[in-house]
């Protein structure tokens, strides 16, 4: 074989290389810009539901607040009337589900005003042990009336705190309703620490239940719109608002909540740091 022969055939192998190299490196760079293709998709996709739940949620909150306002205004009126025991049941059963809707529409109106960050806080001081007192043992008859133990430990600030206790009593209420709603037997456990450091109160609250635990889907808990479909006690009702308004609303305050799946049942907990006040005298 001729020298001019090795060179043509070293110049046919080497094109032959470099166009395998170019074809290898256009498929990667065709199958990467399909996968960005698809991720802006994605992304857009998500927007558009974002900005659907925007709207559903400011909707929801204008076409229900003034028809609520009514019904409830003219049970308050029925109420004047003196009904008798018949009618003190339908209008018992009335007003709780009007009571409902309003808790929704009043949900739906605190989340709207977190999302728009317009969500101004309230702070004032008082006696949280009273507080936390008066909560935890509304639940008392729920709880024996499922057959739950109701365990509490608590030990409050010693001191008048600086707080904001109808955004804080809604946060901790979703957390013990979530704790007794998804649990049939055992216990629920509500233990409330304190660490006071630098004139603050360091607040701790942990619910433990004995409950089915939480779904695989659990870290989506606290997003928006998001409902324990995947949990077997599950039965779909609410928003699917109310562990992320309460995580908003304690991030608003500068605190902040969280779940944790245990061997058997789940811990749900928040911390948020308070301003003291001066002790009380005597």
């Amino acid at each position: 074989m001729s020298e001019a022969h090795l060179v043509l055939i070293f110049v046919l192998a080497t094109m032959t290389v470099v166009m395998m190299a170019w074809l290898t490196l256009f498929s990667v760079v065709s199958a990467k810009s399909r996968i960005i293709r698809e991720q802006r998709k994605a992304l857009a996709a998500e927007q558009r539901l974002r900005r659907a739940q925007e709207t559903f949620t400011d909707n929801a909150h204008h076409e229900l607040k003034t028809p609520l306002q009514i019904i409830s205004g003219n049970l308050h009126l029925l109420r004047l009337l003196e009904p008798g025991p018949e009618e003190e049941k339908v209008l018992a059963r009335a007003e709780s589900a009007t009571q409902r809707l309003e808790g929704l529409v009043h949900d739906l109106l605190e989340f709207t005003a977190l999302r728009q960050g317009s969500l101004e806080i309230h702070p004032d001081f008082l006696d949280l042990g009273a507080h936390l007192k008066v909560l935890i043992s509304g639940y008392e008859a729920t709880t024996r009336a499922k057959g739950l133990a109701l365990h509490v430990d608590l030990a409050p600030p010693s001191v008048p705190v600086l707080c904001d206790w109808p955004r804080l009593r809604r946060a901790l209420a979703a957390l013990l309703d979530n704790a007794i709603r998804f649990t049939r037997e055992g216990s629920v456990q509500v233990q409330v620490k304190t660490r006071r450091e630098g004139g603050r109160s360091h607040l701790r609250i942990d619910i433990t239940d004995t409950g089915q635990g939480l779904p695989e889907v659990w870290s989506h808990l606290l997003e928006p719109f998001e409902q324990e479909l995947g949990h077997p006690q599950h039965v779909p009702s609410g928003l699917g608002i109310g562990l992320p308004l309460a995580a908003g609303l304690l991030r608003s305050m500068g605190g902040r909540m969280g779940l944790q799946p245990l061997a058997m049942g789940t811990q749900a907990w928040l911390e948020i740091a308070l301003e003291e006040g001066e002790e009380a005298t005597a």
